[in-house]
């Protein structure tokens, strides 16, 4: 079975964090520069994506049509992967997921401080 907690090193350590903390230093390096640094950690992540989508039932949330655990643990890590250009390699089948999830209540109420409207990490 797929452990999607698997996804945090995958998702946030690294991509995410990496590509935050890279932009934040403005200047440093350009976004090109950026992509080349963690080019290695994007073809690992989108390993991972490929898996979990593999994993995923073909319409509705990630195990069938009633929400689970797993649509709430890979869901923060999808959205902060989203609110980055590296978010394009999400497929159809991920994106039109993260559509649905938007939509839920316990969503919108988690969303403030959180990287998808611009916070960023301490």
């Amino acid at each position: 079975m797929l452990r999607f907690f698997t996804g945090f090193p995958a998702v946030e350590q690294g991509v995410v964090k990496p590509r935050v903390a890279a932009t934040d230093r403005r200047g440093t390096l350009s976004d090109a520069e950026i992509r080349r640094t963690i080019a290695p950690a994007v073809a690992q992540l989108r390993a991972f994506l490929d898996k979990i989508e593999a994993h995923m039932s073909p319409e509705g949330y990630v195990f069938g049509e009633k929400l689970s655990w797993a649509d709430l643990f890979l869901y923060p890590l999808l959205a902060d992967l989203r609110a980055i250009p590296e978010g394009e390699i999400m497929s159809p089948r991920l994106v039109g997921w993260m559509d649905k999830m938007d939509q839920l209540d316990a969503v919108e109420k988690t969303r403030a401080g959180t990287l998808s409207v611009g916070a960023r990490p301490p």
